[in-house]
C-alpha cells in the first residue's frame, strides 16, 4: 500500500522515483536527511522533527540594462540593487514534524521562517518612476507584500495535513485532508503546460531568488480532501476536491527578480504614461473551494508500463489585468458633454468618478487596474511513463477548454464609450468570471530522465531532458483582447499558433575527492525553440535560462554550492530607449545574471 506520510505526493512508483530524481537534479542537491527521531520505546510511534537551516549570498554579476531602467513598470526591482550589489543575504529555516502511528495514521505540520538582509538597504532613488505608493504618491521603498515574503523577517506554515490508510473489503484506501501538496501527471520540470496545472500555486519568485530551495517550499500547499483506491494491484482511482483557492507566486515588485513592477500581489500602481498612473483595486478572485479532480493509473504487466487519464476542473492560478480608467483623453468637451459625461479640460473627458475624484486625476492617480483570475477551466489528460534501456521516459497530453490566454489589458468603460475600444467591456466580472480572452488549448510534456555510470570524466551522472509542446485550438471569449488575432497588437511575444521548448538538467558527480566529501557540478538550461505559447508564461522563442557551478556534499551532512544564473531573451524598445514589448518573463530579467554561494545543513 502506498502510504501519504511526506509532503509531496504524487502517483504511481516511478513517478515518484523519476520525481525525487528530477528535483535533485533541477536543484542541485543530493544527500542524506539528518532527522532527529524521538525514542518513544512504542514500535507503533514514530515521531520525527527535522529542521534544515540554509544561507544563501548572490552578487549581481551583469550591469543593469539601460532599456528595462528607461521603463517605468519594469525597473523598480532593477533600481534597486545597482550594479555589482549584493543581492541577497539570506537566512532559512525549515522545520517539519510527522508522527505516524501504526504506519498508517498521523500528520504532519511544517513551516518555514526567513531573513534577508540585502533588502535593508536598497539602490534605488529615482522615486518619478516607482510604482509604490504612499498615501496616494510615488514612493521609494517597498510595498508590504514584497517587505514581508522578500526581507523579513517573516514566516509561514506549508503542510498542516492529517492521513488515514486502511483496507475496505481487502482494497487499500488511502486519505488525507489537511494542507498539502499533490500533483499528477508525468512532468518533471515545467509545470505550465503539465495536466496538473493549478494543482499547486508553484512559488516562482523563491524559485528564482532563493537557489537551493527544497521542493517541499516551491509546491506551496493548499487546502483539500483527497482518496486513493488500489482497486487490484494494477489499477488505481484517485479524487481530490480543493477547499481553498491559492494563485502563484512570482518576484514581487520591488524585489531582485521583479520583472513587472505592477502585477502580483506587490503591484501598486501601472504608469499609463511618464506623468500619470492607475492606482491597484481590490482584484476579482475565483471561488474560494470547488475545484476538484479524478483520475485513474493502470500498470499492465504485459508492457511494464503506467499509463493514466485524468479529469480535472480548476482555477486559473495566474491573472489576466483590467483597467478601468477614470478619464478619456483627447475627447472634445462637446463630444464629452454629448455623451453624458464630465469635461475636466477642453481634450479631457471625466468618465468614471468611482475610479478617481478629481483632486487624484489632476495628480496624475487616472483610474484603477486589477487582476482577474478565471475558474472553470475543464482538463482533459493522459500520461504513460516506462523504463526504457535504463532511460525512464515519460510523456503527458492534455486538452483544456475556457483556458485563458494571454490577453492585452481590458478596459472596463461606461457603455457609451465601451463599444468604440478593441476588447472593452462595460460591465465588472463577477467572481471567477475573467474579463480577457479565454479558448482552447493543447499541451504535452516528454521526458527523458536516467542515471549515467562511471565514465572516464566522471563517478555518475543525473540527468533530464525535457520537451514541451502547445498549441492554442479556438478562442472562446473576447478574441479581440487575445494577444493572437487582437486588432494592431504587434508585440514579439504575439501568440503563435504552436509553441515549443525544452529544458534540461545535468549534474556530474565525484565521489570522495576528499575524505567525506562528494563533488558536484549541476548545470540547467532553458529555452523557447520556436513559437510563442498562448498562455501565460508559457514559454517563448528565445527567451530561456542557464546556471552552472560546483557544489560539495560533506559527509552526506554538509551541503556548499556555488553558481552562476543567468538569463536571455528578446525585448523591443521605442526610439524613446522605452521596452514596448518582451518575449517573455526572463528576457526582462536578462539583465539580473548574478552569482549565488549557498550552505545548507539538516539536523
Amino acid at each position: 500500500m502506498m502510504k501519504f506520510e511526506g509532503g509531496i505526493e504524487r502517483r504511481g512508483v516511478v513517478a515518484i522515483r523519476r520525481t525525487a530524481l528530477a528535483v535533485a537534479i533541477a536543484l542541485g542537491s543530493v544527500g542524506t536527511l539528518h532527522a532527529t527521531e524521538f525514542n518513544t520505546s512504542n514500535p507503533d510511534l514514530d515521531i520525527r522533527w527535522d529542521n534544515t537551516i540554509r544561507y544563501n549570498l548572490g552578487h549581481r554579476a551583469h550591469s543593469q540594462d539601460q532599456s528595462i531602467l528607461n521603463s517605468p513598470n519594469n525597473d523598480d526591482g532593477d533600481r534597486n540593487f545597482g550594479n555589482n550589489a549584493i543581492v541577497t543575504n539570506r537566512v532559512d529555516l525549515i522545520s517539519e514534524f510527522d508522527f505516524i502511528y501504526k504506519k498508517n495514521y498521523g500528520f504532519r505540520v511544517s513551516a518555514n521562517g526567513w531573513y534577508d538582509n540585502a533588502y535593508n538597504s536598497l539602490d534605488n532613488n529615482h522615486v518619478s518612476s516607482s510604482n509604490h505608493i504612499v498615501n496616494g504618491k510615488p514612493a521609494l521603498g517597498l510595498p508590504n507584500y514584497t517587505e514581508r515574503y522578500f526581507n523579513g523577517p517573516s514566516g509561514q506554515i506549508l503542510d498542516a495535513f492529517v492521513f488515514a490508510n486502511f483496507d475496505v473489503g481487502g482494497v487499500n484506501v488511502n486519505t488525507k485532508a489537511g494542507r498539502y501538496d499533490l500533483f499528477w501527471g508525468e512532468a518533471l520540470l515545467n509545470p505550465i503546460h503539465s495536466l496538473s496545472y493549478g494543482q499547486s500555486p508553484l512559488d516562482i519568485g523563491k524559485l528564482l531568488t532563493v537557489p537551493g530551495a527544497t521542493a517541499k517550499e516551491l509546491f506551496r500547499p493548499r487546502t483539500q480532501v483527497s482518496a486513493q483506491i488500489q482497486a487490484t494491484p494494477t489499477l488505481s482511482f484517485e479524487g481530490q476536491y480543493f477547499l481553498r483557492w491559492d494563485q502563484v507566486y512570482y518576484p514581487e515588485s520591488g524585489s531582485y527578480m521583479d520583472p513587472n513592477d505592477a502585477v502580483l500581489q506587490g503591484g501598486q500602481s501601472i504608469y499609463i504614461n511618464a506623468t500619470q498612473r492607475a492606482l491597484r483595486r481590490q482584484d476579482v478572485r475565483p471561488h474560494g473551494s470547488g475545484d476538484w479532480g479524478v483520475s485513474m493509473h493502470w500498470s499492465p504487466e504485459a508492457i511494464d508500463s503506467t499509463i493514466g487519464l485524468y479529469y480535472r476542473n480548476t482555477s486559473d492560478i495566474q491573472p489576466q489585468f483590467m483597467l478601468a480608467p477614470a478619464v478619456a483623453p483627447n475627447v472634445p468637451a462637446a463630444a464629452c458633454k454629448a455623451l453624458g459625461f464630465q469635461s475636466l479640460t477642453p481634450t479631457l473627458c471625466y468618465i468614471n468618478p468611482s475610479m478617481a475624484s478629481v483632486p487624484q486625476v489632476l495628480a496624475g492617480n487616472v483610474g484603477k487596474y486589477m487582476a482577474t483570475y478565471a475558474d472553470g477551466i475543464d482538463i482533459y489528460g493522459a500520461s504513460f511513463a516506462k523504463q526504457i534501456l535504463g532511460i525512464s521516459f515519460s510523456a503527458e497530453v492534455n486538452y483544456r477548454h475556457n483556458m485563458p490566454l494571454v490577453s492585452i489589458p481590458v478596459q472596463l468603460l461606461p457603455a457609451p464609450l465601451a463599444g468604440k475600444v478593441v476588447g472593452a467591456i462595460s460591465t465588472a466580472p463577477s467572481s471567477g468570471d475573467t474579463a480577457g480572452a479565454r479558448g482552447d488549448t493543447w499541451h504535452a510534456v516528454t521526458d527523458f530522465a536516467g542515471i549515467v555510470p562511471k565514465t572516464p570524466l566522471f563517478d555518475t551522472a543525473n540527468y533530464v531532458v525535457e520537451f514541451v509542446w502547445s498549441r492554442w485550438n479556438k478562442v472562446t471569449q473576447n478574441p479581440n483582447a487575445f494577444e493572437g488575432t487582437s486588432p494592431g497588437y504587434a508585440g514579439i511575444d504575439k501568440p503563435s499558433r504552436n509553441y515549443v521548448g525544452t529544458q534540461l538538467s545535468f549534474t556530474p558527480t565525484w565521489f570522495q575527492v576528499y575524505p567525506g566529501v562528494d563533488l558536484l557540478a549541476p548545470m540547467t538550461y532553458t529555452m523557447g525553440l520556436s513559437g510563442n505559447s498562448a498562455v501565460t508564461f508559457g514559454g517563448n522563442k528565445g527567451m530561456g535560462n542557464f546556471s552552472f557551478g560546483v557544489g560539495a556534499d560533506v559527509h552526506q551532512r554538509y551541503r556548499f554550492d556555488l553558481k552562476y544564473i543567468g538569463y536571455v531573451g528578446r525585448l523591443a524598445v521605442n526610439q524613446a530607449g522605452v521596452v514596448t514589448s518582451s518575449a517573455g518573463l526572463a528576457s526582462l530579467l536578462r539583465d539580473r545574471n548574478y552569482i549565488d554561494l549557498t550552505f545548507q545543513t539538516t539536523f
